[in-house]
């Protein structure tokens, strides 16, 4: 779908855990970071839907399980299940995309790489029942 990418991330095994990368500079997809946020999601709970107007999202879920879902349009649906033990990558939504999301089983939390400043005024917001989409 144009406007929203997923990229693999290394994970290295060390000693005692692992290194999990977020991003590079010379990644690619890479954009400015202004602001690097968490979010912690509940098991089960359902955030939706959202849509930037000037934010390009760059989301990981370095711990747990969170279900992105992207309306491609009123009736088509974009599902990306992250996590370590699911899909370990960079999931990046360009701006003018709704999506939302829902925390696995034990919850997740999500760490944004936003590449302006959080603005309450920058996104618009719908009723869950804005798509026809069963969480």
């Amino acid at each position: 779908m144009d406007g929203v990418t997923f990229t693999p991330l290394e994970r290295i095994r060390t000693g005692g855990g692992e290194v999990m990368k977020a991003t590079r500079s010379d990644a690619a997809g890479f954009a400015e970071v202004h602001e690097a946020y968490f979010s912690r999601v509940d098991p089960d709970a359902v955030r939706a839907w959202k849509r930037h107007s000037e934010m390009t999202v760059n989301v990981v879920v370095p711990v747990g399980h969170v279900r992105f879902v992207v309306a491609v349009d009123d009736e088509t649906f974009q599902e990306f299940d992250l996590g370590p033990e699911h899909d370990y990558g960079r999931l990046t939504i360009e701006p003018g995309i709704w999506f939302g999301f829902k925390g696995g089983e034990e919850g997740g939390l999500v760490l944004n790489l936003a590449n302006i400043l959080h603005r309450p005024d920058e996104a618009d917001g719908a009723e869950l029942e804005h798509f026809d989409y069963i969480w």
